[in-house]
């Protein structure tokens, strides 16, 4: 009875909001064409460099535009982490040819770009107020997303994350509006990534994860953590199948499926408050260093562990999700084993084997700090934290 109500209690008051339509599998893009067919016959195709040519995706869904009588313009070249003058770009592009849709076709780079042009097409050289909270998204092209890498999710969710390298900040923006009007997830199209691509993408899932699970307000155990306990196992244990099996198509699909769902609100309904405190410290890095954002989340993660071991929420997550048996030295099993995980997965363990000189942590504590005040968490942290964080992450 007690295990009951702990579970009733656990559950926060919610409203669910998910207007995106998913079509997952190997036979996912079979319906594209109906569906770009309801949005209207002049679409802007937003995609990275060569990656959707080799795969075959350029080639198909050209024809498909062509079949139809759908006039296209492309936005092409997206960058990672993409900057705020790259989005301008688009913007331009778009408001010389009016397109009904966005599509979007890429890795979260090019869905983030998309989601910022389709959003900037309205307000022009203001959009950047709104990363600051300075103002509410209150238009948008509508979207359309295939993904081609498993990781930031953006194909399900309402966020976009741009670099105004002006300012020297990646910042994020969340809007209903931005939610995908549809997404055609394949996982096939994964199993031509690298290893450290595949790694980099199954850290990025993993951190929204771990996130909720560490930073949430209420830690009450119940529904909530145990489905964050189970996704983020499974990530592990389907991640190391690939480390083996590039083309195992259960893990990649699995792994696709999950990082989809650990930022969208099917994990956090139910969840209350809660803060993305590493992604805050995170975004400097890959912000002015142009890092991948799954590995500067993954070397941040380990410091986190290291700074705040002897909890009882870090002392959880070694124990339900890590497994490590309890009884003597469970901190420091904990983080061995967290160590061994970076391994597997060929990741650097540290900053400094990435090419963050010592000189440069203060200006990202400035920045990370910057963040965390845009967010209005100033006063649910402290810099002398952000600080121990990053110089952990630094040393070995």
């Amino acid at each position: 009875m007690i295990g009951a109500l702990l579970i009733l209690y656990s559950m926060r008051d919610f409203e669910f909001y998910f207007p995106t339509r998913i079509f997952f599998g190997k036979k996912s893009l079979k319906t594209l064409e109906t569906e770009l067919s309801k949005f209207g016959k002049k679409i802007l195709f937003v995609y990275g460099r060569n990656a959707i040519k080799n795969l075959g995706l350029y080639e198909r869904i050209t024809n498909i535009f062509v079949a139809n009588g759908i006039s296209w313009e492309e936005f092409s070249g997206v960058k990672p982490n993409p900057p705020l003058r790259q989005v301008f770009e688009g913007i331009e592009i778009a408001r010389d040819f009016k397109p009904d849709l966005i599509l979007a076709v890429g890795g979260g780079s090019v869905i983030d770009c998309a989601k910022a042009i389709a959003c900037g097409y309205f307000i022009g050289e203001r959009l950047w107020d709104l990363f600051e909270r300075k103002g509410q998204v209150e238009r948008a092209i509508p979207i359309v997303t295939i993904p081609t890498v498993a990781g930031t999710g953006s194909e399900v969710n309402d966020v976009t994350v741009i670099v105004n390298e002006d300012k020297g900040l990646k910042l994020s923006l969340r809007s209903p509006l931005l939610f995908p009007k549809a997404s055609f997830i394949d996982p096939t199209v994964t199993f031509s990534l690298s290893r450290e691509q595949t790694a980099y993408g199954l850290f990025d899932a993993f951190s929204h994860l771990f996130e909720y699970f560490h930073f949430r307000l209420h830690r009450e155990e119940g529904l909530n953590e145990e489905f964050l306990v189970l996704l983020m196992r499974t990530l592990i244990e389907r991640g190391r199948t690939l480390m083996q099996d590039q083309k195992n198509y259960v893990a990649r699909s699995e792994i696709f499926w999950i990082s989809s769902l650990a930022l969208s609100p099917f994990v956090r309904a139910g969840l209350g408050a809660y803060r993305f405190f590493l992604h805050s410290l995170e975004h400097p890095l890959s912000g002015s260093f142009d890092q991948p954002h799954g590995l500067g989340l993954a070397i941040l993660m380990r410091a986190y562990l290291k700074r705040f071991s002897h909890t009882q929420i870090v002392r959880r997550f070694f124990l339900k999700v890590l497994q490590i048996e309890a009884g003597q030295d469970l901190s420091k099993r904990g983080l061995r084993a967290f160590d061994n995980l970076l391994e597997e997965f060929g990741l650097p363990k540290t900053l400094r084997e990435i090419g963050v000189r010592r000189e440069d942590l203060k200006l990202l504590v400035e920045k990370a700090w910057e963040i965390l005040y845009f967010w209005k968490a100033e006063t649910e942290f402290n810099s002398q934290i952000v600080q121990e964080i990053y110089e952990l992450a630094y040393e070995e």
